[in-house]
């Protein structure tokens, strides 16, 4: 009797195989980097990312095994420090790389084509009379009603979303989308640095904070100047 085709055993192979070359190249090869980091870690930047498959940190940015501490979770969020425990299991990883391990740089990276950050856009819309909601914004107010974990987990971005709405009349739904998406990554900020120890190390210049926003489509890196929070293209050469 045959057995039942399951559609994911490719892409658990293809997993398994990926182990067995990371073993061979990063464990037997003369210059590898695993046997020594098995004493411990030291790297230079943390990174806030989300959880989107197509959004790995450390094939973007070319990151070596110990080169980034990274939490990821979905839109890339950091809920204020008042919302219960919903933000212990991101603060936990960020304690651990700024009080623990020291690390000089923490960045808050989102990305285009967010599905996070547009759950909470629809979530904002809704709020919204339908008469005032342009119609090419209809497409961001369908997502899935029993995605309830997902609502509460991104209704930490609402708030970047109801300004950018009030702000942005007149852009089109993935405008609207992109500009939900950068607000969102300075509010992560804003309610990391409502932390006081995590103010006391920026302000003493041992922590530096930063927003960047990737965009799939073009490969381009935007970062958020510091001062204004206003977005600017680092393409790559």
């Amino acid at each position: 009797m045959n057995k039942p085709v399951n559609p994911g055993q490719d892409g658990i192979a293809a997993l398994l195989q990926g182990a067995r070359s990371f073993r061979e190249r990063e464990y037997r090869e003369p210059e590898s980097l695993m046997p020594g980091l098995s004493a411990g870690q030291q790297p230079k930047a943390m990174m806030i990312a989300c959880a989107d498959s197509r959004v790995d940190p450390a094939l973007i940015f070319g990151a070596r095994p110990g080169d980034l501490l990274v939490v990821r979770v979905v839109a890339n969020l950091v809920p204020p420090p008042d919302t219960d425990s919903m933000d212990s299991g991101v603060m936990s990883a960020v304690e651990l790389g700024l009080k623990i391990l020291a690390i000089p740089h923490l960045v808050v990276c989102g990305h285009s084509s967010c599905a996070g950050v547009r759950t909470a856009l629809d979530q904002a819309l809704r709020g919204v009379t339908p008469d005032s909601v342009p119609a090419r914004h209809e497409a961001l107010r369908n997502s899935d009603p029993d995605a309830c974990c997902l609502r509460d987990w991104t209704s930490v971005a609402e708030a970047a979303c109801h300004e950018v709405i009030a702000g942005h009349d007149g852009l089109s739904a993935e405008e609207l989308a992109r500009h939900a998406e950068q607000r969102s990554i300075l509010k992560s900020l804003e309610n990391l640095r409502a932390n006081r120890w995590l103010q006391d190390l920026e302000s003493s210049g041992a922590l530096t904070l930063h927003g960047w926003w990737f965009d799939i489509a073009s490969g381009d890196l935007w970062i958020a100047d510091p001062e204004t929070g206003i977005y600017s293209s680092h393409a790559p050469s």
